[in-house]
């Protein structure tokens, strides 16, 4: 699958990134008033799947952000759209073949401790996933490919580079900007999470909630790819404000936010590239 993702790509650039990043719900809008290189919609590139979510364009972008090359993955897929963990992270994969030495994750979260507010920026130091899949086969096939050499799916637990943490972090300081770092936490979705459901992420360490990332940080890991993730919380989890969730709020809360994001964005690229 990647060779032939690959191939469709390098058609339209030969730029090698040295720095990834995937923008999740609502984010695009980050990578807007680039003059992109090579702009692809990802259903064009062979084996990737197509996003269904409203906020996610499905576009993979080539070029200069910064003054450094990146390529951008402007939206993801979702487990909770049907597509295995092993297709979801496809692009994860595609991102390594194409040169890239790093990866830098972004998600919209809802807050659950009183300190992640809507509008904080979070730097993402563990998670604690409740999706229970396995990027490194296809879920229920005991016969996937790969099954027999690494039966479990993964060989290390996931995590997130200290490293680009603390570059992150850095990055944030130099552009003014507040950050908090906390824990994740990763539900299935599509539903928004029950009031109880997120008193026991609450109780398990998490400080905000999201439906994606797990299984990202989880093949960068196989791959060697040192990640990072920046939570956007757009907004309060269940049953920690008086709102009744809707995707428009959280889009709303992570536009609001977005400024500040590429703020620190901007800063970590040229920390990394």
């Amino acid at each position: 699958m990647i060779p032939d993702a690959l191939r469709v790509v390098r058609r339209r650039s030969a730029l090698v990134p040295k720095v990834a990043l995937l923008l999740g719900s609502g984010l695009g809008v980050l990578a807007e008033g680039v003059a992109w290189e090579a702009t692809l919609p990802t259903e064009e590139i062979p084996g990737l799947p197509r996003s269904t979510v409203p906020g996610h364009a499905g576009r993979l972008l080539l070029g200069r952000w910064a003054g450094r090359a990146v390529v951008v993955a402007q939206g993801r897929t979702h487990l909770y759209e049907g597509y295995s963990a092993e297709r979801v992270t496809r692009i994860v994969r595609l991102f390594a073949a194409l040169g890239a030495k790093s990866l830098v994750l972004t998600n919209a979260a809802g807050g659950i401790t009183p300190r992640m507010a809507p509008g904080t920026l979070m730097l993402v130091e563990d998670h604690v996933n409740l999706q229970w899949r396995a990027p490194g086969r296809e879920a229920g096939s005991p016969g996937a490919r790969g099954a027999a050499k690494n039966p479990r799916g993964l060989r290390s637990r996931p995590e997130y580079s200290a490293e680009l943490i603390a570059k992150a972090g850095r990055a944030a300081t130099n552009a003014g900007v507040r950050v908090e770092r906390g824990v994740l936490g990763v539900a299935l979705g599509p539903s928004y999470e029950t009031p109880a459901e997120i008193r026991m992420l609450e109780r398990m360490g998490a400080d905000a909630v999201c439906m994606s990332t797990a299984a990202e940080v989880a093949a960068a890991n196989e791959i060697g790819l040192p990640v990072a993730c920046i939570s956007c919380i757009a907004n309060r989890a269940s049953g920690k404000g008086p709102a009744r969730l809707s995707h428009g709020e959280v889009t709303a809360g992570v536009g609001a936010a977005a400024p500040a994001l590429r703020a620190v964005i901007e800063r970590l690229i040229l920390a990394l590239a």
